[in-house]
C-alpha cells in the first residue's frame, strides 16, 4: 500500500510545472520494472480516489508502454497477471463515471488487443469482441460510445475473422449512425466507418460493400461542423486522401457538401479549409473523377480566390518578407496553397480559364479592388495572383 501511495505522488510529480521535480520523477519512473509499472498504473487507473489528473497520466503511461514495450513486459507476465489486466480494463469501461477516463481506458483496450492479435490473425482477447458485440446495441449510451470508441482506435481488431463478422460490422455501424437522439454516437460511427474503410484501403470489394454508408458518413460531417466538431471531416480528408474510389459513387454528394461548407463564412475557418481541403485532395488522388464534376470545380474556384483576398488590416503587412506562425492557419496561404494543387492536379488548361472568369468578376464586383499588397501576394493586380500562384509563368 505504502509503495502504491508513493507510485501516486510519483504521477503527480510527472506532472509538476518545476522542471528539476520532474525531472527527478521521470527517472525514478525509468528505473521501475515493467511488470510493477503494469500493476501501479493499472491500479491508479482503477482507483477512483487518486485524483483525474493522476488518473489520466497512468492511462496515457500504461497506453505507451505497450504501444512501445510490449513484447518486453506483457509476455513476461504470469497469465493470471495477463487474465487480470484484460478484466480490469472491462470491468473499468463498463463502470466508470467519468467520461474522460472511460476513453482513455478503452486507447489502451484497443492498442493490448492490437497487439494480441497473432501471426495467424487470432485475437488473444475474444472477451474483448464479445463486449463490442454486446455494448454496441445496449441501452446505455456510455458503453455503444465505448464499443464504437475502440472499434475506431482499432477496425482491425476482429483479426482473421472480420469476413466472417463483415455484415454484423455493416449493421452495427449504420444501426449507430442512424442514431437520432444522440450525435455524439453519430460522430463516432461515422468516423468508425471511415476507419475501416481506411483499413482496408486496398480491398476494393470490401469498398464497393460498404459505399451505402458513406451517406451517413457525410451527414455526420454536415451535423458535426454546426456542433464545432471537425472530426468526421478530418476523416473526410484521410478518405480522399487514402481510398478516393470509395468516394465514388457518391462524389457528386461529396463534393456538394465539402463546396458547402467550405463556402459557409458562419463556421471556423479551420472547418472552411478541411471542406476544401477534401476537393483539393481529390484533384491530386482522383483527377480524372475530379475533371468529370467541372461544375463543382468552377465553383471551388471563386471560393479559393475569396479566401486568399481574406485578409486583415495591419500596416505592417507590407514590410515583412516572412510568414509568421499564425499565417500558415489564415484563409490567405490556404486559398493561395489550394490554387496551386487544384491548378497542378487537374492542369493549366482546365483551371486558368475560370481563375480569368472569376478574377474579372471580382474585380467587377469591387470585392479585391484597393486591397493592396501582403507579403508577395499583389491583390491588386488579380492576373498576378492567378498566374504567380498556379505557376503558368513556369
Amino acid at each position: 500500500m505504502a509503495e502504491q501511495q508513493q507510485f501516486y505522488l510519483l504521477l503527480s510529480n510527472l506532472l509538476n510545472p518545476d522542471n528539476a521535480i520532474r525531472k527527478q520523477a521521470e527517472e525514478a519512473y525509468e528505473n521501475i520494472t515493467g511488470q510493477a509499472k503494469v500493476t501501479f498504473l493499472l491500479q491508479a487507473l482503477r482507483n477512483t480516489a487518486a485524483g483525474e489528473e493522476v488518473r489520466q497520466m497512468a492511462a496515457v503511461l500504461m497506453r505507451r508502454m505497450l504501444s512501445a514495450s510490449f513484447e518486453e513486459v506483457y509476455p513476461n507476465l504470469p497469465t493470471d497477471a495477463q487474465n487480470a489486466i484484460k478484466t480490469e480494463l472491462l470491468l473499468g469501461i463498463q463502470t466508470e463515471g467519468s467520461p474522460n477516463i472511460r476513453r482513455k481506458t478503452c486507447d489502451i483496450a484497443a492498442e493490448l488487443s492490437r497487439n494480441l492479435i497473432d501471426d495467424d490473425g487470432n485475437n488473444q482477447w475474444p472477451e474483448l469482441l464479445k463486449f463490442l458485440f454486446e455494448s454496441v446495441s445496449s441501452q446505455n449510451v456510455g458503453l455503444r460510445e465505448a464499443a464504437l470508441h475502440i472499434f475506431w482506435n482499432f477496425p482491425g481488431i476482429f483479426g482473421n475473422q472480420q469476413q466472417h463478422y463483415l455484415e454484423v460490422i455493416k449493421r452495427m455501424l449504420l444501426q449507430c449512425m442512424q442514431d437520432t437522439e444522440n450525435p455524439t454516437i453519430r460522430t463516432l460511427a461515422a468516423r468508425a466507418a471511415a476507419a475501416f474503410v481506411l483499413a482496408n484501403e486496398n480491398n476494393l470489394p470490401l469498398q464497393k460493400h460498404f459505399s451505402d454508408m458513406l451517406p451517413g458518413i457525410l451527414q455526420a460531417a454536415n451535423d458535426s461542423c454546426y456542433q464545432n466538431d471537425d472530426s468526421v471531416l478530418k476523416s473526410l480528408v484521410e478518405l480522399a486522401d487514402t481510398a478516393p474510389k470509395y468516394l465514388r459513387p457518391h462524389l457528386e454528394a461529396t463534393l456538394t457538401l465539402s463546396l458547402k461548407i467550405c463556402a459557409d463564412v458562419n463556421l471556423q475557418n479551420m472547418q472552411r479549409q478541411l471542406a476544401l481541403e477534401v476537393i483539393v485532395t481529390l484533384s491530386e488522388t482522383a483527377s480524372a473523377m475530379l475533371r468529370k464534376h467541372s461544375n463543382i470545380v468552377s465553383q471551388a474556384i471563386p471560393q479559393m480566390l475569396t479566401m486568399m483576398v481574406d485578409l486583415e488590416d495591419d500596416e505592417n503587412w507590407s514590410n515583412s518578407d516572412e510568414l509568421e506562425d499564425d499565417d500558415f492557419d489564415s484563409n490567405a496561404v490556404a486559398g493561395e496553397s489550394a490554387l496551386d494543387r487544384i491548378a497542378c492536379g487537374l492542369g493549366g488548361k482546365v483551371v486558368l480559364p475560370l481563375i480569368k472568369e472569376h478574377i474579372m468578376q471580382m474585380l467587377q464586383n469591387q470585392l479585391v479592388g484597393g486591397v493592396g499588397v501582403r507579403k508577395g501576394i499583389n491583390v491588386q493586380n488579380p492576373w498576378g495572383v492567378g498566374l504567380a500562384v498556379v505557376g503558368f509563368n513556369d
